[in-house]
């Protein structure tokens, strides 16, 4: 009689060390990803100079982590290629006098893109999956150097107020992540991200504007909170899930701001 009692006890211990297990990712993502987009709106708000230096550390954490995160193979040279064309673009950006905008990062990742093909061809393990190891690659180099973006939104005119109302949705947004299930995971991002920043965007007396940075905040917070939450349990990326989505939103926070200036 007793040890049935015992076996379910068991049992029952084991389905909540995995429940635990199973939602550790979901709160320390929206912890991280707030946090990150809390750092970028301090920084807008201290300017250019100061914008540089989150925008920076979330560039080197995506880096650090991105290849671990997809357990992509030839993961330290995709690392530096990654982390070497997120600094010439950092560099341009920051040197560059012209109108700000986003031309210069395409143009320096449309020669990176070459550069991630070479540092392939010379891998000495085979070349191991190597669609893998590419698209990892490119990707990381990707989202680190869009990142800059947002120091050229803090260039456009009225630029502060921009960073720092499409910052404070980021933060929305990435809270809004705490949603339960898939569909939560997908709309909570989106809806805090649109609520945040229309509320902000009329601080600035600018609704419309306001709202379209919060969509740009809410979608990639989006994308990445509905993956997570199709793939729990998997939580070796959370940080890389965090940060990808606050860099990802400046370059469609641009793209808001020319449709709607």
């Amino acid at each position: 009689m007793t040890a049935e009692p015992s076996a379910n006890s068991g049992a029952n211990a084991s389905a909540d060390a995995g429940h635990l297990e199973l939602h550790l990712p979901e709160w320390r993502t929206p912890l991280v990803g707030a946090l990150a987009g809390a750092a970028l709106l301090a920084g807008a708000l201290g300017g250019d100079p100061w914008l540089w230096v989150p925008v920076v550390a979330l560039q080197l954490a995506v880096v650090a982590t991105w290849h671990r995160s997809l357990d992509a193979p030839s993961a330290a040279s995709g690392a530096v290629v990654g982390a070497g064309l997120a600094a010439i673009v950092d560099v341009v950006v920051a040197t560059t006098d012209a109108d700000p905008t986003l031309g210069p990062i395409v143009v320096v990742l449309g020669a990176g893109y070459l550069v991630a093909v070479v540092q392939q061809l010379v891998r000495s393990d085979g070349r191991e999956r190597l669609v893998d190891s590419l698209a990892a690659t490119v990707s990381l180099a990707t989202i680190a150097a869009l990142g800059a973006a947002w120091v050229v939104l803090v260039q456009l005119t009225d630029g502060e107020d921009i960073a720092v109302v499409l910052a404070g949705a980021t933060v929305a947004a990435a809270v809004g992540r705490l949603a339960p299930g898939v569909a939560g995971a997908v709309g909570g991002p989106l809806l805090a991200g649109v609520v945040a920043g229309g509320l902000l965007g009329l601080s600035v007396d600018d609704l419309a504007l306001g709202v379209g940075l919060g969509v740009a905040a809410g979608i990639p917070a989006a994308l990445a909170g509905g993956m997570q939450a199709r793939v729990r349990g998997s939580g070796g990326g959370w940080i890389t899930g965090a940060v990808w989505p606050v860099l990802v939103a400046a370059p469609l926070g641009y793209v808001v701001v020319r449709v709607l200036g």
